[in-house]
This record gives structure tokens, sequence and C-alpha cells, in this order.
């Protein structure tokens, strides 16, 4: 879940597949991939059976050894989220997970696991999804039902001058993807049961941050792909971290440290930063990281 909380900030020196490359030209790696369609009936997901097969499964899961594809063609234009139609957004939505699967197939695949392209479904009031009711205001993956949920009218949460900001709803449909590759993996189920069993609010709270945050960095991973082809440019970077700043938890509640569940706003801005500077999966291991840095 995007969650209304996103990222923190810490300066980091972050390299692009960038070098100033517009959004047409060759040399992409993925030039003849074609994404299958979503994915209607998709297996089950992996599942787990004890406390330390979860722990195991979040801290040395195979998809930690991979490297994400780059720089891979991704042909989405911006779009005004503020006035689009809701089957302008469809289609929006729907190619962009198309670019998703064109980064994360195959490091999925070569850990081992299927990666089913997940169905988006774009809705403007309350839904019912696979993991229950889902209000608006929100963005959300449902490993239930392994749909990608976007409310027209989640821009609302953004502060107005990045309501529109370029990149900024690719990331956020980037972090849902970021779940979507953890419940293919093994380690959706794997930190949601750790934190059910978690014996105090603190633990729980903990173990949520964690995934949450894995999601931010793996969708900067995403980021970094793509960032050649959709042309981006350092503002377009700039604005990507100002929006992980403005989820963070305490941005959200106005309270300084507070013990939220997806992250005090500059550890979220750090892990996104962590994958908008690597193509390793590895640097987004928030299970073996420091509590500090997952606050």
């Amino acid at each position: 879940m995007f969650g209304l909380v996103l990222l923190v900030g810490v300066a980091l020196a972050v390299t692009h597949w960038l070098s100033g490359a517009t959004s047409t030209g060759g040399g992409y790696v993925n030039e003849s991939y074609t994404p299958p369609p979503p994915d209607l009936n998709p297996p089950p997901l992996p599942s787990v059976s004890t406390v330390a097969q979860a722990q195991d499964t979040v801290t040395k899961d195979p998809i930690y050894a991979q490297t994400v594809p780059g720089p891979t063609l991704c042909q989405v234009s911006h779009i005004d989220l503020t006035s689009a139609s809701s089957a302008q957004l469809q289609t929006y939505m729907t190619n962009l997970v198309g670019c998703l699967m064109a980064v994360w197939n195959q490091p999925v695949a070569r850990a081992g696991y299927e990666l089913p392209r997940p169905p988006v479904i774009v809705f403007t009031s309350p839904v019912t999804t696979g993991c229950g009711k889902l209000p608006t205001e929100n963005a959300v993956y449902s490993g239930a039902d392994q749909k990608v949920y976007y409310t027209t009218d989640l821009p609302q949460i953004l502060p107005p001058n990045l309501q529109n900001a370029r990149f900024v709803v690719e990331m956020i449909i980037a972090h849902e993807f970021g779940h979507a590759v953890q419940a293919r993996t093994g380690i959706l189920i794997s930190f949601n049961g750790l934190e059910s069993v978690a014996s105090t609010k603190s633990e729980k709270n903990d173990w949520s941050r964690r995934g949450e945050m894995q999601a931010d960095c793996l969708s900067g991973l995403f980021i970094n792909s793509v960032s050649k082809s959709a042309g981006l440019t350092q503002q377009d970077f700039a604005n990507i971290e100002a929006t992980a700043r403005a989820v963070g938890d305490d941005t959200i509640k106005g309270t300084r440290n507070v013990d939220g569940n997806h992250g005090l706003a500059a550890n979220r801005e750090h892990w996104v930063q962590l994958g908008m500077s690597s193509t390793k999966v590895s640097v987004c291991n928030t299970f073996v990281a420091p509590a500090s840095s997952v606050r």
C-alpha cells in the first residue's frame, strides 16, 4: 500500500541511466520484449509455514542476488493527473505496468519465480478488493487478488506543486508493483506473517515499515532503469524525492519521530534514493538494515 506515507532524506550521489538521453533512440536492453496481457487468473502466491522460514525469506530470498536490466525502454508520456478521465488513467496505468514488467520480469524469473502481469483497477469511489474495502485517496497492491488499485483522487494527498509533477504517479505505481514483486517471491507473506505474530505494536510497525520501504527502494530501481527512455531530468528526480518526503509518517501526522507503519519522511526518501542509484536488488534489503534507517 502506498498508504499516504512514503520516504525521508539522506543526500546521496545518485547516478542514473540519464546521461543527457532523450526519450527516443536505441540501445535499450528490452527492445524485443513484449509484456504479457494482464493476468486475470494468476497462479497462487508462494507460501511460508514457519516463523523461521519467514525470517529466512525476508533476509535471504534469491531475488536479492539479482540485478534489474537497464537501460530499459518505457514509452509512457506525461499525463495530467488533475484532469485525466478514468479511461485515460486506466490506459496510462496499464501501459505503465507493461514498463514495470519489462524491468522486473527478468530478475524475478532468474530468482526462480513467476511474475504474472497484475491488472490495474482505476476507481473513483470506495471499492471492495480481495484484501477488503479500499477508501479513496490511495493506491494499493492486493495480494489476495493480485491486482493494483489506483484511485483518481490520489493526487490530493500531495502538495499542490507535486500533484501534476512528472513521474510522481509512476513512482507510486512502481511502489505498488514492488509489493507485487514481494508477493511473487514470498517476501510479502513473510513480513506480513512476522508482523502478525509480533508481540508489541512497535515490533509490528517495524516489520510493516521494512516492507513498505523496501517497496520504496524497488520503485527507485525501476525509475533508474527507465530514466533514459523517459527522459527524466534532475528536476524530475527532485520531485520524486519531494513526494517521498511529503508522504512520510511524520509529515502526514505532523509529529516528529512518530512510530508509524510506513516510515519517516527522511528514511523513505533515503530508500528511494538508494534504488535510484543502483541496479542491484540487494541494496533494497531493508530486513537486514539498522533499525534507525527504517524508522
